[in-house]
């Protein structure tokens, strides 16, 4: 569809919503000062449905006085043997925070010395770096690795780990200890390229299921979980039982308007909000203990 720089990120957030396994957007050279935006589906849900909801919430956007022009919708059908070389025409490397660059496979060309390169491809699932939610979940990720000053580095969990984008993150920076997971089996086959190409599938645990299936893990450092509300607040206070006692967890993928949700699962969980961000419509945290031990000596 085709957007203008008032409507581009709303609309953008709106399809991720929806379940948008990837998007783009890109400068419509052929509309005066309009956006396109291409979001990728899986079959399974019925996207003429998800066009009629994204006509309403465009023109929901018009009645608030956000010019939105035309915003023709337009659907395509793209086979998945396909679905490679369509990311490749629009995934370019993405510089995040101060310490990583986030780049596909097939892209050579020379980085930064200063950066630690984590190479994804995108496969049939969500992180590519590109979405405020992961953007927010790995800067966070950085600051936390930053502060850390104990040899080895801390053990880590990624929670619905789609692309394996924030595990192997936390490994490139040091983290001694990664464990993965998620409930989709097309994101654990992405994840687990992904960790060959990274040449990080030694210090990465990844499994198939939900946090149900990491029996005998405990004590992570570092808990994130880029994941909706919906998701996500059933789960905090099994998190929490995973964390060490002056671990942080740090969540994304929450819209700004489902704050108070969010706020009251981690007061009934026993954690307590550390730091908050927001990027446009989405809310990122830093969940900790809401009693920590004293540090010793």
């Amino acid at each position: 569809m085709v957007g203008t720089p008032e409507t581009a990120d709303a609309l953008a957030d709106f399809l991720l919503s929806e379940g948008a396994l990837g998007l783009v957007t890109e400068d419509a050279a052929q509309e005066p000062d309009g956006i396109r935006i291409r979001a990728s589906f899986c079959a399974t849900p019925p996207v003429t449905e998800i066009v009629a909801r994204l006509a309403r919430y465009r023109d929901s956007l018009k009645t608030l006085g956000l010019a939105g022009g035309e915003n023709r919708i337009a659907v395509r059908e793209i086979p998945s043997e396909d679905w490679g070389r369509a990311w490749k025409a629009h995934f370019r490397p993405l510089p995040v925070g101060r310490r990583l660059v986030i780049a596909p496979p097939w892209e050579d060309e020379g980085f930064p010395t200063d950066r630690c390169v984590v190479r994804i491809d995108p496969g049939m699932s969500f992180g590519t770096g590109h979405h405020a939610t992961t953007r927010m979940c790995l800067e966070a990720l950085e600051a936390f690795m930053d502060e850390w000053d104990s040899v080895p580095g801390p053990r880590v969990l990624d929670v619905g780990t789609g692309t394996g984008i924030l595990g192997i993150a936390a490994a490139v920076l040091g983290a001694e200890r990664v464990v993965a997971c998620d409930t989709d089996p097309e994101a654990c086959a992405a994840a687990a390229r992904n960790l060959n190409e990274n040449n990080v599938r030694d210090r990465i645990r990844l499994f198939h299921g939900g946090v149900d299936v990491l029996t005998g893990e405990r004590q992570f450092d570092l808990v994130v979980a880029n994941l909706d509300t919906t998701t996500f607040c059933p789960l905090v206070k099994i998190l929490r039982g995973l964390l060490a006692p002056r671990g942080r967890l740090v969540v994304s993928g929450i819209l700004v308007e489902e704050e108070a949700t969010l706020t009251g699962a981690v007061a009934a969980s026993g954690l307590r909000v550390i730091s908050g961000w927001i990027d446009g419509e989405w809310l990122g945290v830093t969940l900790g203990q809401e009693r920590e031990k004293a540090p010793s000596g």
